[in-house]
């Protein structure tokens, strides 16, 4: 199966795509903040580094870069085509 063009999306499907596209890069942040706060604590208490606290982390961090990256051609599709959000 061939990957759609972004070209090609309808205008609703860009905005719907758009919004869930930011809500999940929202609830990847939070996951790296409180992983990061939880690896940290463990640091804190002296129990050395975590590895199992740091991979979830890091997965999340290049998950949400990539989402990052599809987000950002979503806005520059919508913004050709002139639609304000």
């Amino acid at each position: 199966m061939a990957r759609e063009k972004i070209e090609d999306i309808s205008i609703e499907r860009l905005i719907k795509r758009k919004k869930i596209a930011s809500t999940l890069i929202v609830i990847l942040i939070a996951a790296i903040v409180l992983d990061s706060a939880a690896l940290i604590y463990e640091l804190i208490l002296g129990n050395g580094f975590q590895t199992y606290l740091f991979v979830p982390a890091g997965a999340c961090l290049v998950i949400a870069i990539i989402m990052y990256s599809g987000l950002k051609k979503i806005k520059e599709e919508l913004a050709k085509r002139n639609i304000e959000l």
